[in-house]
């Protein structure tokens, strides 16, 4: 027992002893200092600002289907409506170039507000090349009057008619449009969008027409006119002839949708391709003389399915 204790003492003191020695080794706590923990860097924020997410877009393309309806009739003196010639049908028109610009703003990351003018160079919506083929009726009165009554009484001649008459369109569309990027996780980037506006549309029209009376007729007569007879009247001239041009310019309301895929070829250059479906309110129509009349061309209802290609340029 006198041993054990003797050792438990002996222990104490070399305990003792030992702790100056230690503290001098290691030091205070102070002197230690913190253990050093890695915090990891905060994740990036977006900050839209305007000196890094505006952008400028270039894009060329064309009208690939044009779902208008084209009406062409001829209006007489007396006021009747007859059909025209040469309208086209919308699918008949063809391609037509489109050029377009377009300034925007990134809003968010996947969602976009941009201003895009197009223009359409046009193409023609009506054509007419006729050589002695056609045949028109003028009406006017008769210097033959109904006996008794001295009624009035009513010539018509029928004309050949060799007519020119070229009918072009274009425009130029201005939309404010809203588009969301659909992330996935690469370099492509499908889109959807759409947008309102307007739209200025230019109508040109050309025409030259030469006719020919061939017979007149008047089935108020006691005896008929001779056959291959004509009368020659301001009203109803044995030859007539008429040239010239019109264009009119019309704003109205328009509209559209957008799809289409978009590739990162930088962090500031996209090359965009999409399809844009364009619909334009109201009609226009350009009116001009023939012998017969008046013959009109309207252009109307139409939908437009354009196709793009072009890159969007951002600023950084």
């Amino acid at each position: 027992m006198t041993f054990l204790k003797s050792w438990v003492l002996a222990g104490i003191a070399f305990a003792i002893g030992c702790t100056p020695a230690l503290a001098a080794d290691w030091g205070s706590v102070k002197d230690m200092g913190g253990v050093p923990i890695p915090v990891p860097a905060p994740a990036p924020v977006p900050t839209y600002d305007a000196d890094s997410d505006w952008y400028v877009g270039l894009a060329i393309g064309a009208v690939v289907l044009d779902q208008a309806n084209i009406d062409s009739y001829v209006t007489d003196s007396a006021g009747g409506v007859t059909p025209g010639l040469g309208a086209r049908d919308g699918s008949d028109i063809g391609a037509s170039p489109i050029f377009g610009l377009s300034f925007g703003r990134y809003l968010t990351p996947q969602l976009r507000a941009e201003i895009a003018i197009d223009y359409n160079r046009g193409s023609t919506i009506a054509e007419t090349e006729q050589s002695d083929l056609a045949t028109g009726y003028r009406s006017g009165l008769s210097t033959y009057q109904l006996p008794v009554t001295n009624a009035p009484t009513f010539d018509t001649s029928e004309y050949s008619i060799s007519r020119s008459d070229t009918v072009k369109l274009s425009r130029t569309t201005a939309l404010f449009n809203v588009i969301f990027d659909i992330p996935t996780g690469t370099r492509f980037t499908p889109y959807i969008g759409g947008g309102a506006g307007f739209t200025w549309r230019q109508m040109k029209r050309s025409y030259t027409e030469t006719a020919k009376c061939v017979q007149t007729t008047n089935p108020d007569l006691p005896v008929p006119y001779p056959t291959d007879y004509c009368v020659n009247t301001a009203a109803l001239p044995s030859s007539y002839s008429t040239s010239g041009s019109v264009t009119k310019d019309q704003f109205d309301f328009a509209a559209a949708v957008q799809a289409g895929i978009a590739y990162d070829i930088t962090d500031s250059i996209t090359w965009d391709n999409g399809w844009q479906m364009l619909w334009e309110s109201n009609s226009i129509a350009t009116t001009v003389p023939t012998v017969a009349g008046e013959s009109t061309i309207a252009y109307k209802d139409s939908v437009l399915h354009q196709f793009r290609s072009g890159i969007r340029i951002k600023f950084n």
